[in-house]
């Protein structure tokens, strides 16, 4: 299940999403004595989202859950600097950076833990580089960097004419410049996927002894207790699609679909628009627009935001099947994907490569299917066949439990990290 530096332990691989659950109730002080009076825990700064409505904060608490076993987990809150507005102006935003390093100089932690977006150090790639190196480079403690997103123009892409790769590789070697030095400065880093992690070593083939592939855990969220805000009625089916409301997510494709399918079919888009979208307004009336020329109106559901974890599971615990007609946007993976796999419910989803993470052993290989959501029949005859379980690439439910079970908990999780910590701890105390 992880994959650092040249040699292979176990499976291949390891993860971890846009909407998470499980136990969030982390407390954000540190808790320094275990509760057994054994050794004494890790103590870990995390930077991170924490107290906003965002994916990573989500998957920040999850992954602090899980974490807590060994160590002492205590947030240290990044800024999603993507608004448009003029809040964090440019030299705002670089002294932001440099107060979040300051504050964790401060901490008495072992390591820091970096979840990296580039939207939480600058509002274009080129300036987050030179935030987060400038970040990096103060910190005076181990770090840990766990990389989110891949986005293409940090790979060298190949050209017709050789001007053209000219180009392309003055382009690239700029590029590349850009987040060297924090990756190398970095004692360990952390990707979701094989498919990114061959990406990064493709642009820095010397960071392979220090990388991590670890998975985004797929684990269930205890719904029993909750009351969901929207419920099915007797007779219908529901075809869901979790997450922020944003462009991306191909909506449009699944409203397409559900146009040819019986009227007992529901669409449910569980979640609403992300507070920094400025475009997401706009997009949700384009949706409803969709609906409204498809005649649509009585089967498309929007939930809109689900803030309570426990609430947004006891509504997608409610689906027949789910939906993820992604574009291809980098990421490394999806923790919405981790979701719906948690539910042991038929998952249908595009080609995008985040759509795979979970896919790569032959015991997991059809833990969901990926079909051409671009073809509104296509796209209509998988979900129809899914919940008549007459597709043999559809998932069962036992193929979802076997996964999760054999390799993607939030308990494997917390081992891989556990040997990441390690390992970037080990490898500073040699330095």
């Amino acid at each position: 299940m992880l994959i650092q530096a040249n040699r292979q332990s176990g499976t291949e691989f390891s993860s971890a999403s846009d909407t998470l659950g499980g136990p969030l109730s982390v407390s954000p002080q540190p808790d320094r004595c275990p509760t057994d009076g054994s050794q004494k825990l890790l103590s870990v700064t995390l930077l991170t989202p924490w107290d906003q409505q965002c994916g990573n904060a989500e998957y920040a608490k999850r992954l602090a859950a899980g974490l807590r076993q060994f160590a002492a987990v205590e947030p240290v809150e990044l800024i999603n600097f993507s608004d448009t507005d003029e809040e964090y102006p440019r030299r705002r935003r670089r002294r932001v950076c440099l107060d979040v390093a300051r504050t964790a100089n401060k901490t008495a932690a072992d390591l820091v833990h970096i979840q990296h977006e580039f939207c939480f150090f600058g509002r274009r790639v080129r300036e987050a580089n030179r935030n987060f190196s400038r970040l990096v480079r103060r910190l005076r403690k181990p770090v840990l960097i766990t990389l989110h997103t891949w986005p293409a123009g940090m790979n060298r892409r190949r050209r017709k004419h050789w001007w053209q790769n000219l180009a392309e590789a003055v382009r690239f070697s700029l590029a590349k410049r850009q987040l060297a030095p924090a990756l190398r400065r970095a004692a360990a880093l952390v990707i979701h996927s094989h498919e990114t992690y061959q990406k990064l070593l493709a642009t820095y083939p010397r960071l392979k002894r220090k990388t991590f592939v670890i998975p985004i855990p797929v684990e269930p969220i205890d719904h029993r207790a909750a009351l969901p805000p929207v419920r099915k009625r007797p007779g219908e089916k529901w075809v869901v699609l979790p997450g922020f409301v944003s462009r991306y997510k191909g909506h449009s494709h699944a409203i397409a679909a559900l146009s040819l399918l019986p009227e007992s079919y529901r669409l449910v888009i569980a979640g609403g628009v992300h507070p920094k979208d400025k475009s997401g307004p706009e997009y949700w009336m384009q949706l409803l627009a969709e609906a409204d020329a498809a005649g649509l109106q009585n089967r498309v559901i929007f939930t809109g935001f689900l803030g309570d974890p426990h609430q947004q599971a006891a509504v997608l615990h409610q689906a027949d099947c789910f939906i993820l007609p992604y574009d291809e946007v980098g990421q490394s993976g999806s923790a919405v994907l981790a979701d719906a796999l948690s539910h042991d419910r038929p998952v249908i989803t595009s080609h995008a490569k985040s759509m795979f993470v979970y896919r790569g052993l032959p015991d997991t290989v059809f833990s969901s299917v990926a079909v051409d959501v671009s073809c509104p029949e296509t796209l209509a005859g998988i979900i129809e066949r899914s919940l008549g379980d007459d597709l043999p690439g559809i998932p069962l439910s036992r193929r979802q439990q076997q996964a999760v079970r054999d390799h993607f908990s939030l308990a494997q999780t917390k081992d891989r990290y556990q040997e990441a910590y390690a390992f970037a701890l080990r490898g500073t105390t040699q330095r």
